[in-house]
Formats: structure tokens, C-alpha cells, sequence
């Protein structure tokens, strides 16, 4: 999730207006229509984190991938306006077979190492790989604070990102720790690590209060942070993502939002402001059976007119459904 040096200038330049409207969501962005992968060959899957590599490649993790390994898609985008023309995939696996169960939530590319480092939920580790999917056996120093023990379950390590202007890895939890403060639900810790691997610096993030977990006859009900961005100017792009699944189905809603925070200029021991980008709902009903739960993003190309795009992935359970209805994997693209 990087990007290369000369697109620094465009982007600090629109991201400082971002940061000068107080608090208004920006209508300048462009949220395109998600494009249905399923139907240009890609497999079933759970894909769950994406990475830039260049500008055209992109590796993807399928947080049930039966071996230790990753995808690489390549992505066609219609420079002039931002539109997915055509995707491929290949699957890149270790040689051995895995030792235990996989997780893989979250993926970031170093382009300095021209490695990859992927985040594994199951047992909050962050390790990096080879482009052939080989683990070269280094990892990030992960502080005891985010270990096993102290994350709510199935709530750990998705996001992770890296950026080669600031030399740093940024990561947080889906959801707060066990031992969190019971008066602040919604906080989590934004914690970065430097080029040594090591632990760096730790914020406190908030996220917004749920909108969706009022509503009657829930099955299930998900609030939390799967995917950030690490931007040149040291701040970070964080996708807060709500889902919400009725008993019987109908109804289901994924609620995405999108904010900048500005780690650098901030208190430790204060949450973060934060600035809204832009916001979208997904729905599974009668009327709309647009539904698509995203757990990814990164920076994708810069378009002829300069504009900086982000690409979205989401995960469709490996199409989940039956003959009347199935789940499909999209990619949508934002223009800021």
C-alpha cells in the first residue's frame, strides 16, 4: 500500500485542502460503481486484503486460503475515468504444506525489499514473504499489548500497511482489546513499526458509535477497523466498515466509511481527530442486491488528470448462497 515519490506533491496538496473543511464529508470524490470479478475468471474466494506492487499488479489474501500463499491480480484500469477494464489472477503458494490453521487477514508490499508482509489473525503475527510466497522468517516485533490472549475473538491483526517515503508499517485490531477500559468501546490502538521491524509509535484511534445495532432479530453484527493507507505525509487513511446480518437473512447491510487521521501532529494519549472522506452502503434486499462486505483497500494508480485512486476489495464468503442468490467479489474504485 504505497506509492511512488512523485505522486507526494499531488497527494499532500489535496489532502491538506481535505483536512482545511472542518469536519464536512468532501463531496469531491467519485464513488464508482463495484465491478463484479466473478465474472472476468476469478475463483471463488475470501479475499480480504489487497497491496499495490505496481501499477498494474496487486497481491491479494484469501483469509481461508488452504495453503500459505497469496494471489496476484493484475488490473486493468481505464486511466481517464477510473474504470476496471479486466482482471486476471495467479495464485503464488509456499512449497510445504501448512502447519496450522491460516488466517491471513491484511497484506502491505515493501518495495525497498521487494517483499511482502502479511497479517495473520490466528496468531497475531506479521510476517514477511517472498513474491514466490517463500516466509523469509522475519516478522514484526509485535508488543505484548496486541498479543493472542488480549484481543476479542476473531477481532486481531487485518490491517496492515507500509509506506517507502515514511519507512513505516502501520497496524491495528479489527475491534477493541479484552482489557480495554469499559467506558471506551470503540477504542482501539494504532500502533506503528519502523524499517527494523521494531515497535515505533502507538496511537489511540475511536471509532464512530454503531448505526446499525439497534435494529431488531440481529444473527449477527461486526464494528471495526479491517484496512488502513499509509500516505507519504505520515498520515493514514482508515476504513471503519459496519455489517450487520438479520435473522432471516433480508436486510443485510455493510455501512463503509473512510477517514483521514494525522498521527504526526498528535497527543499519544489523546484519540485522534479525524476527517470523514466518504461514506457507502451496501444492501442485500428485495430492492437493491448490491451486498458486499469490504475488508481491503490500497492506493491504486493516479488517472491522466492527476486524480488519486483507492481500490476496494471485498469478501463474498467464497460466493456464499444458493440457486436463487449468490454473494459475488467485487473491486470498487474511489476517486478523491
Amino acid at each position: 500500500m504505497m506509492m511512488h515519490h512523485f505522486h507526494k506533491t499531488q497527494l499532500i496538496c489535496f489532502l491538506a485542502a481535505l483536512f482545511m473543511l472542518c469536519g464536512k464529508v468532501v463531496d469531491a470524490q467519485t464513488l464508482l460503481k463495484q465491478k463484479n470479478i466473478s465474472r472476468m475468471g476469478i475463483p471463488p474466494g475470501n479475499y480480504s486484503g489487497i497491496t499495490r506492487i505496481n501499477d498494474t499488479l496487486y497481491a491479494v489474501v484469501n483469509d481461508k486460503e488452504q495453503s500459505e500463499g497469496f494471489h496476484l491480480f493484475t488490473i486493468e484500469m481505464n486511466r481517464k475515468n477510473g474504470k476496471i477494464r479486466n482482471v486476471s489472477d495467479r495464485l503464488v503458494c509456499a512449497p510445504h504444506p501448512v502447519q496450522q490453521a491460516l488466517d491471513m487477514e491484511g497484506i502491505c508490499y515493501r518495495k525497498s525489499s521487494n517483499t511482502l508482509f502479511i497479517s495473520n489473525e490466528a496468531d497475531q503475527r506479521i510476517m514477511e514473504y517472498s513474491l514466490e510466497g517463500i516466509a523469509t522468517g522475519k516478522e514484526l516485533n509485535v508488543p505484548d499489548i496486541f498479543s493472542i490472549d488480549n484481543i476479542q475473538p476473531n477481532r486481531g491483526f487485518e490491517a496492515i500497511t507500509y509506506n517507502e517515503h515514511t519507512r513505516l508499517f502501520w497496524t491495528t485490531t479489527e475491534s477493541e482489546l479484552k482489557g480495554e477500559d469499559s467506558r471506551h468501546p470503540l477504542r482501539l490502538h494504532l500502533q506503528s513499526f519502523d524499517d527494523t521491524m521494531q515497535a515505533h509509535k502507538q496511537f489511540i484511534y475511536t471509532m464512530d458509535s454503531p448505526q446499525l445495532a439497534k435494529k431488531r432479530n440481529i444473527r449477527n453484527h461486526v464494528k471495526g477497523v479491517p484496512a488502513l493507507i499509509a500516505l507519504d505525509n505520515g498520515d493514514l487513511i482508515v476504513m471503519e466498515r459496519e455489517l450487520m446480518v438479520p435473522r432471516r437473512l433480508l436486510g443485510t447491510c455493510c455501512i463503509i466509511k473512510l477517514f483521514l487521521v494525522h498521527p504526526n501532529s498528535a497527543d499519544p494519549f489523546v484519540p485522534l481527530s479525524k476527517q470523514l472522506i466518504c461514506q457507502f452502503k451496501t444492501s442485500l434486499k428485495i430492492s437493491r442486491m448490491n451486498f458486499a462486505n469490504y475488508e481491503g483497500m490500497c492506493l491504486g494508480p493516479l488517472l491522466d488528470d492527476g486524480q488519486q485512486t483507492i481500490i476496494l476489495i471485498n469478501d463474498s464468503q467464497n460466493r456464499m448462497g444458493n440457486w436463487i442468490y449468490r454473494l459475488k467479489d467485487y473491486l470498487k474504485v474511489i476517486i478523491l
